[in-house]
C-alpha cells in the first residue's frame, strides 16, 4: 500500500511536467501554418500595382482563368483542398475521423485590388483557416472540400516575382510559403491571438507553481 501511494504522488508530481512538455512541443514545433502566420503579421498590405519583388501580401477578389470541378460537389473552382477520412464509432457511438487521403489542387488564377491585377502561379499554395465549403458521407468514409471561387475576398503572402516585364506572384523559396486565406479569417486571428497566447502563458505558470507544489 505504501508503495502504491509513493507512486501515485510521483504520478500526481510528474504529470504536470508531461503535460507542460506536450504543450511545449505542440506551440515550438514548426509547421507551414505558423510560418504563414508569422509572416503575415510583420508584413504590410501592398497594393498590387505597386508590389516590390519578393515577399509580399495582397489582397483582394480571385478571378478565375480555367476551372477545375471539384471533388465533392463537382463546382466549377480555381482550387480546392480535399481530404478522405474513415469514421469509426467508439462504445458511446461518438464518431471520430482519421485522414486517409487530402489533396491540394488549384489552377493559375489572378487576384484584383483597387489598383490593379495580377497573376497566381499556385504551386505549392496551401490554403489557411479556410472553412469547409461542403462535406459529404459515404459508408464509413467522409469527404470534405475546401475551395477557392472566382470573388471571394481573399488575402494572400507569396513571392512577388516578374518574366518579360510582367508581375505574377509564386511560393517563395527561402521561406517556403505561398498561403492564401480570407480577410475575415485572419482578421480574427490578430485580433484574438494576442490573448491566446497569454492564455497558453498562463496555463505554464500555473503548471510550473503545480510540480513545484507537489514536489515538496
Amino acid at each position: 500500500m505504501d508503495n502504491y501511494d509513493y507512486y501515485a504522488e510521483k504520478v500526481l508530481t510528474y504529470l504536470p511536467l508531461v503535460i507542460l512538455s506536450v504543450i511545449a512541443v505542440v506551440l515550438l514545433l514548426p509547421n507551414s501554418r505558423k510560418r504563414f502566420l508569422r509572416i503575415q503579421a510583420s508584413l504590410p498590405t501592398s497594393k498590387i500595382k505597386s508590389l516590390a519583388m519578393g515577399l509580399v501580401e495582397i489582397q483582394g477578389k480571385l478571378i478565375m482563368k480555367e476551372p477545375l470541378i471539384s471533388p465533392v460537389s463537382r463546382e466549377e473552382c480555381i482550387g480546392y483542398y480535399y481530404t478522405i477520412e474513415d469514421v469509426t464509432k467508439d462504445k458511446e457511438g461518438r464518431n471520430s475521423y482519421s485522414t486517409i487521403h487530402k489533396e491540394t489542387q488549384c489552377n493559375v488564377f489572378q487576384m484584383q485590388d483597387d489598383s490593379g491585377i495580377i497573376e497566381i502561379h499556385p504551386e505549392g499554395i496551401e490554403l489557411i483557416f479556410i472553412k469547409e465549403t461542403n462535406i459529404s458521407y459515404n459508408g464509413q468514409k467522409r469527404y470534405k472540400e475546401t475551395l477557392l471561387k472566382s470573388g471571394q475576398e481573399m488575402l494572400l503572402v507569396g513571392a512577388a516575382d516578374s518574366r518579360n516585364g510582367e508581375a505574377f506572384i509564386r511560393k517563395d523559396t527561402g521561406h517556403k510559403l505561398l498561403g492564401i486565406t480570407t480577410v475575415s479569417g485572419i482578421s480574427i486571428w490578430n485580433k484574438y491571438q494576442p490573448l491566446l497566447r497569454s492564455f497558453l502563458f498562463t496555463c505554464i505558470i500555473i503548471l510550473i507553481l503545480m510540480i513545484l507544489i507537489l514536489s515538496k
